[in-house]
C-alpha cells in the first residue's frame, strides 16, 4: 500500500522534520506498506517567513490550497491507495475530496474523530494564540465543538522553525507543552492532541505518551494508520467517499472548462518539496 503524504510546509526548510517523518513512518507503518512525503513547493514560504505567518492570511493560505488540490489529483494519477493531508487546518479537504476517488483524509479531522474513541472530551496544543480560533472553528464544522474542552497556546508562543533546532536546544519547550496539557486537563481535555504537525513529531520524538494523566495522541502516526485503514476499507468493503451533496464531483467537461479558464495545470510529483524520502 502506498500513501501520499502531504505537508502544507516546504519539506526542504524543515530537514529535521522531514527526517523525523521518515523515521515516523518507518516505525508505525506495516512491512511493506510505503509513506511517501511531500511539502508545498520549493520556495513557497521564501526564507524570511515560517508557514504559521504565511497561512494566518486568508489569502496566502487560498494560494497554497490551488498546491494541495493538484497534490492530490498527482496521487490518484501516479496510482497512491490514499491521500493524508498533514496539516491541521485540513486545507482544501472539501475540494480533494469531490475531485479523486482515492481516500483523502485530513489530520484535523482524523484526529478529532479518532480522539472521541479514546475520551469524552479532547483538546489541542497549539503553536500561538492565534490559531485557537480556526481550531475552534473546524470542530464546530466537524460537529464535534461540544467535545473540544478548549485549546490552548504554548508559552510563550512558537513557529514551527523553534522546532527545527537540535532536541539539546529545543528540549525546555517540553515543560512548556507539559504546562499546556496540564491546563487543557484542567478545562476537562481527556485526550490531548498536539496541533501542529512541527509539535507532534517534536513530541514524538521524545516518547511524550501521556501528560496529567491524559492521552497525548500522536497525530501523524494516527493519521498514517487511518488513512491506510481508509484504503484498505475501500478495497475491501467498496467504501468510498459520497458523491450526493458536499463532495459532489463537477461533470468533467465543466471541470475541464473551469481549469482552463483559471490557468490551472497539472504538477507531477516531482514539483513537490521533500519527495525522496520513501518509507
Amino acid at each position: 500500500m502506498r500513501i501520499w503524504h502531504q505537508s502544507f510546509s516546504d519539506l526542504d526548510r524543515a530537514p529535521i522534520y522531514r527526517v523525523t517523518l521518515a523515521r515516523h513512518a518507518e516505525a508505525v507503518m506495516p512491512a511493506g506498506d510505503e509513506v511517501v512525503l511531500h511539502g508545498l513547493r520549493p520556495g513557497t514560504y521564501g526564507s524570511d517567513f515560517a508557514p504559521i505567518h504565511a497561512i494566518r492570511h486568508r489569502y496566502l493560505e487560498y494560494l497554497n490550497e490551488a498546491q494541495v488540490v493538484e497534490a492530490a489529483l498527482a496521487a490518484e494519477r501516479e496510482g497512491y491507495d490514499a491521500f493524508a493531508l498533514g496539516c491541521f487546518y485540513d486545507p482544501a479537504l472539501r475540494a480533494v475530496r469531490s475531485l479523486v476517488d482515492i481516500p483523502c483524509v485530513g489530520l484535523s479531522e482524523t484526529c478529532m474523530l479518532v480522539a472521541c474513541s479514546l475520551g469524552q472530551r479532547f483538546g489541542l496544543v497549539s503553536l500561538e494564540a492565534s490559531q485557537r480560533a480556526q481550531h475552534e472553528d473546524l470542530a464546530r464544522a466537524y460537529g464535534m465543538r461540544e467535545r473540544l474542552a478548549g485549546v490552548v497556546a504554548m508559552q510563550p508562543p512558537i513557529d514551527e522553525y523553534s522546532l527545527e533546532n537540535g532536541d539539546e536546544v529545543a528540549r525546555p519547550l517540553l515543560g512548556a507543552f507539559d504546562a499546556a496539557c496540564g491546563r487543557l486537563v484542567a478545562m476537562g481535555a481527556e485526550v490531548v492532541i498536539p496541533g501542529d504537525g512541527f509539535l507532534n513529531e517534536f513530541v514524538w520524538r521524545h516518547g511524550l505518551r501521556a501528560s496529567h494523566g491524559a492521552v497525548v495522541m500522536d497525530a501523524l502516526g494516527t493519521l498514517f494508520r487511518y488513512a491506510r485503514f481508509m484504503a484498505g476499507a475501500r478495497a475491501a468493503l467498496g467504501l468510498q467517499v459520497s458523491r450526493a451533496g458536499h463532495y459532489a464531483r463537477p461533470p468533467a467537461a465543466m471541470l475541464a472548462q473551469a481549469r482552463a479558464s483559471a490557468g490551472a495545470t497539472e504538477m507531477a510529483e516531482g514539483s513537490f518539496s521533500g519527495g525522496n524520502d520513501r518509507r
